[in-house]
């Protein structure tokens, strides 16, 4: 096989460019990158740091998964503090349900925190027990963050169809507004 002599000066050219770029951008990368790994190893040297076990990370990593998808589900969060008058607008308009009688619902001063606070909640109201327990999830399960702290529950034993006399005392979360709220 016979090859001109075009070819061959084609052939020796790009030749020529592959062992150019070889020798202009791969070599000074793999010596910056061999710099840059001594520099590491130097460091973790010095800091007292040994190579880096990432076998439990994978486990933290399914823990931290299961967690918000038990967490998500909820979709709660932290409302701002001008947003705790409708957490109250909720709460108020759940215990206006039909069969609901003798509601009431009294706040307290509210706890301030460095990363939260909390406004006090007690509620009153008259119930069956199908109503009182459908309540007390609806309120559990409220967009904002509420806690149930207290939950007393009065029945009259010799009038077993009178409603319930149920007491609540919540905890509603807030952020103040230098904070702003956690979604």
């Amino acid at each position: 096989m016979k090859i001109d002599r075009s070819t061959a000066r084609h052939w020796a050219v790009l030749f020529g460019l592959l062992v150019l770029f070889i020798a202009v951008v791969l070599v000074p990368y793999g010596i910056k990158d061999a710099r840059l790994q001594k520099r590491i190893d130097t460091a973790r040297e010095e800091l007292g740091i040994g190579d880096v076990d990432n076998s439990g990370l994978a486990n933290l990593h399914n823990e931290v998964q299961d967690l918000r998808e038990q967490v998500g589900g909820r979709g709660q969060y932290i409302p701002n503090e001008d947003e705790i008058s409708l957490v109250l607008r909720d709460l108020s308009g759940l215990i206006n349900a039909p069969g609901v009688t003798g509601q009431e619902i009294v706040t307290d001063k509210p706890n301030y925190y460095a990363d939260y606070n909390i406004l006090p909640v007690k509620i009153q109201f008259n119930a069956p027990f199908a109503t009182a327990f459908d309540l007390v999830k609806r309120i559990e399960s409220l967009s904002r963050v509420v806690r149930v702290d207290r939950l007393e529950i009065e029945s009259e034993p010799d009038y077993p169809r009178q409603p319930l006399v149920v007491n609540l005392q919540l905890s509603a979360f807030f952020a103040s507004q230098t904070n702003g709220g956690s979604q």
